[in-house]
């Protein structure tokens, strides 16, 4: 299978490194997957951390909240596949094209 030209995801939540869906990530079988860097969001946003299973999503409220944190990845078709599957797209979350802000954090 040919690979696909890679596009930049941000994540905010339980797919940074560090948490619980990283893994889903870093698996070669699930597709090509490279860290780009730290970033913000450029627009306020409100972060939410709710249900029982405290799971972190951003509501479309710009301007109110704060500015989120979070990681940029490129990824391939298949990696954007195995993502939608786990945060069950398009049925749970929305896609939007944003303006991130790449930090400085040493890295």
């Amino acid at each position: 299978m040919a690979s696909s030209a890679l596009r930049r995801f941000f994540v905010y939540g339980t797919l940074k490194r560090g948490e619980p869906n990283h893994h889903v990530l870093t698996r070669p079988e699930n597709g090509v997957s490279k860290f780009v860097g730290c970033a913000e969001t450029t627009v306020k946003l409100p972060l939410v951390i709710g249900t029982r299973y405290n799971i972190p999503f951003l509501l479309n409220k710009r301007g109110t909240g704060h500015f989120v944190r979070g990681e940029v990845y490129e990824v391939d078709d298949a990696m954007m596949e195995k993502l939608d599957e786990l945060e069950g797209y398009p049925e749970f979350y929305d896609r939007e094209i944003q303006d991130m802000k790449i930090l400085d954090d040493g890295e």
